[in-house]
C-alpha cells in the first residue's frame, strides 16, 4: 500500500514539476513574471544552437528561483526552458511578452507534445514587423497543442540584461493595455505641456535657463521613449540600428542637457566659476566618451558608460545643488529636491538593472518615477526662481526711485509719479495740490554740528513728514534739503493744514549733537491746480515761488499762492 502511495505522489510531482524540478505552467490562466517557472543556463560563446541546449543534461540548467531573471552587462546568451499544459482538447493561442523593450535577440522555441518544433525570432536587432502584435514591448503569440509542451528562450542582449516574462491570452493582455495607455498618455502630455510652457517662458523672458529647461525635456522625452520602445514602434521600424544607438546616444544627450540646464539655472558664470569650470570639462567628457566608445568599442559599451554616465552625473547635480543652497542660492532649494529624486530613482534601477539589488516593478521603474518627480520639482524650481528675479526687480527698482538717506521717493521717482498723477487728474478734472519745503539756515546746521547732524535732521524730517501725510500721498526728497510733497485730491486749504502741522512738529523736534541742544524751522510754498494747466511744471513754480516769499519775509512760516497767478 505505502508502494502504491509512493509513485502516485511521484507521478504527481513529475506531472507537475516535469524535468529538472520544472514546474509546469497551466496554459487555462495567463502568468505573470514566470521567472520562478523557468530553468536557466548561461552559454559563455553565446554561439550554442537548439540541439546543443536539448542535448545537455537537467544538472546544467540551474532553476532561477525569482520572478525576473537579471544579470550585470554580460556578452553571454542565456537558454531558459519551461513547461505549458493544454489541459484542453483545442489548441490554445497565447501571448508572450518580453519586457524590457530593449532585448536585442530573443529566440523562442515551441517543442509540442508530439514532438513538432515550432521557432520565432523577434527582439531590437529585426525589424519591428517581426513581432505578432502592434505593441512596444517584444512579444510572439503562438498556438499550443493540447497536453504539456516545452519551450526553449535565448536571450543576448548587449543593455542591461534583465527579461521578464509573461504568458497570457491575448484578449486579457489588450485589455490591460487600455489602462497602460491612458497612464503612458497623461505622463507624456504632461511632459510635453510643460515643454511648450517653459518654450513659451523663454520667448516670453529671453531667460537662457529656459531654453537648457526645453531642451532637458526634450533629452528626457527622447530616452524614455528610446527605452521603453516607443521609437521603434512609431518612428524607427524598418531602422533597429537607429533603434538601437538612439537608446545608449539619448542617455548622453540626456546627461549633457542636465548639466547645461543646471549651469545656467544655478549661475554658475556669476556664483561659482570654479564649478562653471568643471561642470564645462564634465560635459565635454561625457561627448568625447560617447564619440569615441562608439566609434571605437561598439554599442555594448557605449551603452555601459552612458549608464555610468548617468549615474554619476545623478551624483554630481545633487551635490553642486546642496554646495549652491549651503553657500546661499535660494534657487537651489526645488533644484537639490529634484536632483535628490532623480539620484534615488537612477541609483536604484541601474543597482537592479546590474543585478545588485532584487528586482521589482518599482525597483525597475525607480528612475521613471525619480525623473518625473525630478522633472516638476525642476518646474517648480523655474517658477520659484521667477518669483525671486521678479522680487529683486520690484527692489531694484524700488531702491532706484528711493532716497537712499531718508526713504522718501527721489528726484527720478519725482517724474514718474508726478506725469502718472497729472494725468489722471486731466482726464477725471479732480483737485491736486503741491507743497514745497525746505530746512532754514541747514548750511550753518553742516557746518556748527558735522555732515552726520545733518544727514540726522534730513531723516527726522523725512520721518515728521511720512507720519503726517495720507498712504495716497507722495513725499519726495528732491535734493538737498528740498522737499516737495505732492497731495491728490487736496485743495489748497486742507494743503495749508498739512504744511502747518507738518511745520510745527519740525519746530517742536528738539535735537541733541555733542552735548548741545538745538532746534530747526522749515519754510513752505503751496499752490493748487487751477483746471487750466496742461502741466505740473507751473504748479511747481509756484509753490516754489511761494517758498521764495517766506524765505524772504523771515522763513518758518507758510504761504499759498494765488492758482491763478502767473510765474
Amino acid at each position: 500500500m505505502q508502494k502504491i502511495i509512493f509513485l502516485v505522489l511521484f507521478a504527481s510531482l513529475a506531472l507537475l514539476y516535469g524535468d529538472g524540478q520544472l514546474k509546469v505552467l497551466d496554459l487555462s490562466d495567463s502568468h505573470y513574471e514566470i521567472g520562478e517557472s523557468l530553468l536557466e543556463y548561461e552559454d559563455t560563446t553565446a554561439k550554442m544552437t537548439l540541439s546543443e541546449i536539448r542535448h545537455l543534461s537537467s544538472e546544467d540548467f540551474i532553476p532561477l528561483n525569482k520572478p525576473v531573471a537579471s544579470h550585470p552587462f554580460t556578452n553571454s546568451a542565456f537558454w531558459y526552458q519551461f513547461k505549458v499544459n493544454n489541459k484542453e482538447n483545442v489548441p490554445l493561442s497565447r501571448v508572450i511578452i518580453f519586457e524590457p523593450a530593449w532585448l536585442d535577440s530573443v529566440n523562442f522555441t515551441v517543442i509540442s507534445s508530439e514532438g513538432e518544433i515550432k521557432t520565432y525570432q523577434g527582439g531590437n536587432t529585426y525589424p519591428y514587423a517581426k513581432r505578432a502584435l502592434d505593441h512596444y514591448l517584444i512579444n510572439f503569440e503562438h498556438t499550443f497543442e493540447p497536453g504539456i509542451s516545452t519551450v526553449y528562450l535565448q536571450v543576448k542582449t548587449r543593455d542591461p540584461f534583465i527579461v521578464a516574462l509573461s504568458l497570457m491570452d491575448k484578449a486579457a493582455f489588450l485589455a490591460e493595455e487600455i489602462d497602460a495607455s491612458m497612464y503612458i498618455g497623461l505622463v507624456y502630455g504632461g511632459i510635453v505641456a510643460m515643454l511648450f510652457y517653459n518654450l513659451f517662458l523663454y520667448f516670453g523672458t529671453k531667460a537662457r535657463y529656459y531654453a537648457y529647461y526645453v531642451l532637458f525635456l526634450g533629452a528626457f522625452f527622447a530616452m524614455n521613449a528610446f527605452y521603453n520602445g516607443y521609437t521603434f514602434m512609431y518612428l524607427f521600424p524598418n531602422s533597429p540600428a537607429v533603434q538601437n544607438w538612439g537608446q545608449s546616444t539619448s542617455i548622453y544627450f540626456y546627461t549633457v542637457t542636465a548639466l547645461f540646464f543646471a549651469r545656467s539655472f544655478l549661475n554658475f558664470v556669476k556664483y561659482h566659476h570654479t564649478l562653471y569650470i568643471t561642470t564645462r570639462y564634465l560635459i565635454v567628457g561625457i561627448v568625447v566618451v560617447a564619440v569615441l566608445t562608439a566609434v571605437t568599442s561598439g554599442y555594448h559599451y557605449h551603452v555601459m558608460l552612458a549608464i555610468i554616465s548617468l549615474l554619476l552625473v545623478s551624483i554630481y547635480l545633487f551635490g553642486i545643488a546642496l554646495y549652491s543652497l549651503v553657500t546661499g542660492n535660494r534657487s537651489a532649494r526645488f533644484f537639490l529636491l529634484g536632483t535628490a529624486s532623480g539620484l534615488i530613482g537612477a541609483s536604484i534601477t541601474a543597482l537592479t538593472i546590474m543585478s545588485y539589488i532584487p528586482y521589482t516593478y518599482l525597483t525597475y521603474k525607480a528612475i521613471d518615477f525619480g525623473l518625473y518627480i525630478d522633472v516638476v520639482l525642476l518646474s517648480m524650481a523655474l517658477a520659484d526662481r521667477m518669483k525671486m528675479t521678479q522680487e529683486k526687480k520690484l527692489i531694484a527698482e524700488k531702491e532706484a526711485k528711493t532716497d537712499i538717506l531718508t526713504g522718501l521717493y527721489n528726484r527720478r521717482a519725482y517724474y514718474e509719479i508726478s506725469h502718472k498723477e497729472f494725468q489722471r487728474l486731466i482726464r477725471h478734472n479732480r483737485c491736486l495740490s503741491i507743497i514745497m519745503f525746505d530746512i532754514d539756515h541747514f548750511k550753518e546746521i553742516n557746518d556748527t554740528y558735522g555732515h552726520d547732524a545733518g544727514d540726522n535732521v534730513l531723516k527726522c524730517v523725512a520721518s515728521i513728514v511720512k507720519g503726517v501725510i495720507r498712504e495716497y500721498d507722495y513725499a519726495f526728497r528732491m535734493g538737498g534739503d528740498e522737499f516737495l510733497v505732492l497731495l491728490p485730491e487736496t485743495n489748497e486749504k486742507q494743503a495749508l493744514f498739512l504744511a502747518e502741522r507738518i511745520r510745527k512738529r519740525v519746530a517742536n523736534k528738539r535735537f541733541i549733537e555733542k552735548d548741545e541742544k538745538f532746534f530747526i524751522t522749515a519754510s513752505f510754498g503751496i499752490s493748487q491746480y487751477n483746471h487750466i494747466e496742461r502741466s505740473i511744471v507751473s504748479i511747481v513754480k509756484r509753490a516754489d515761488k511761494a517758498l521764495y516769499y517766506v524765505k524772504e519775509s523771515g522763513r518758518n512760516n507758510v504761504k499759498v499762492l494765488d492758482r491763478f497767478m502767473r510765474v
